[in-house]
């Protein structure tokens, strides 16, 4: 494909009728109109797989410095500034749920009759585990941003559990020591309280590592207090300090928005754009590649293949199968080569071995016609030992074909 032809695809590609979109002053205006087929289908795909039963939210930037009114500042992100995600995934980084931020979502219209509203940053929380199961003790991770002690209780009247980092002055009556005498504690002290709030148990814990860190639970509390190394400066070495059962199950649990993070910042399309839907639209794709990948790799080890494709090959194959399933390669586009450039061909390609195309190419039943070669080579057929002057020209591999075997038949099944 030619750079004009792809950038003339490019420029006509809309995911939505912009004839039906409202005007921005309309009650009912939506400012993800022009990506909202993209966002509900997607969304509707990723709940097929079933939940883990550890759960974390989180916020997650699509890097742009396009200027655009959806464009938010965040300075603690490796990319401060761009369109912001709520994203709810799985502790091995699997993306269940997303929402981007329009400045729309927290308003009545969007929430059900039986969710209260309990701010902005909890009311996120409510959106995304709308599809977890209830009453089948999942948890959910988030952290201070989030978590208060009305969200948690609500979680746990629909059977979620909870645990996450919180703000002081979001616990009242929760009579901890204050910063400036807790500081002066020992490293590893903690404190608990354990209460209730309409029917629903909390723990909150105050544990000081190198500054002091409250969370709150409505699963567990500080026990077992296990022991944890960390770096002391002034012994210059690692020590073993006290850790509640708290802190631990956060740490193990809350990274997984963070894990999608960096899956994606490895290998993404940096393609860039004036549009700003397309812009989403890319990192939508991404995401959906790297769901993808996570289950292919979940398969695998069920089965026990424990030598999984990169992340770089499973993209590249899958552009290959995009670009070739239905295609006819028999017919090359140009002048036809004599034959002293197929014998030079030939020659080149005589060192080389020939890569399997993917098992999608191979079964598409389009295109793969057999053909003679002057040269004769083993048959691409694992564990056949045949040669060959036989080949497919679309897969461009020697396969053999003949009264006894029918490798050809069996390659395309």
């Amino acid at each position: 494909m030619s750079i004009n032809r792809f950038e003339k695809i490019r420029e006509m590609l809309h995911f939505n009728d912009n004839t039906k979109m409202l005007p921005k002053d309309h009650a009912d205006h939506d400012r993800l109109h022009k990506l909202r087929p993209v966002i509900d289908f997607l969304n509707k795909t990723f709940q097929t797989v079933p939940f883990e039963k550890c759960l974390s939210v989180d916020e997650q930037m699509c890097a742009t410095k396009a200027r655009h009114y959806m464009k938010q500042y965040m300075p603690l992100k490796p990319h401060k500034w761009g369109y912001k995600l709520y994203v709810l995934s799985g502790v091995t980084g699997y993306a269940y749920q997303f929402e981007i931020y329009s400045g729309q979502e927290n308003s009545e219209k969007y929430r059900f009759p039986n969710e209260p509203d309990l701010g902005a940053s909890a009311n996120n929380v409510i959106r995304l585990c709308r599809s977890i199961p209830k009453n089948c003790n999942y948890i959910v991770y988030f952290d201070n941003y989030y978590t208060g002690i009305p969200l948690m209780s609500y979680l746990f009247s629909n059977g979620i559990l909870s645990l996450g980092t919180v703000r002081r002055n979001r616990l009242p009556n929760c009579k901890f020591s204050s910063d400036t005498v807790f500081k002066k504690k020992t490293r590893g002290s903690f404190e608990e309280y354990v209460t209730s709030f309409q029917n629903t148990p909390f723990a909150s814990v105050l544990w000081l590592n190198n500054k002091a860190v409250t969370l709150l639970s409505t699963y567990m509390g500080s026990s077992p207090v296990q022991e944890v190394k960390r770096f002391d400066k002034n012994e210059k070495k690692r020590v073993e300090v006290p850790c509640p059962n708290l802190v631990l199950e956060y740490n193990k649990h809350m990274g997984g928005v963070d894990l999608l993070d960096s899956i994606l910042g490895r290998y993404k399309i940096s393609m860039r754009t004036r549009k700003w839907y397309c812009r989403i639209f890319y990192h939508l794709v991404d995401i959906t590649i790297i769901n993808a990948w996570l289950l292919y790799r979940r398969k695998e080890r069920q089965i026990g293949n424990t030598a999984t494709m990169s992340m770089e090959k499973f993209r590249a194959e899958i552009a290959n199968c995009l670009c070739n399933v239905g295609q006819n390669d028999s017919k090359k586009r140009g002048r036809p080569s004599s034959s002293l450039d197929r014998n030079l061909e030939q020659k080149k390609k005589k060192s080389s071995s020939t890569a399997i195309p993917p098992k999608d190419v191979r079964t598409d039943n389009f295109g793969h016609i057999p053909n003679w070669s002057n040269t004769r080579q083993r048959c691409k057929i694992p564990g056949c030992k045949g040669f060959s002057f036989i080949f497919c020209e679309k897969c461009k591999v020697h396969l053999c074909l003949n009264k006894n075997k029918n490798c050809f038949g069996n390659f395309h099944q």
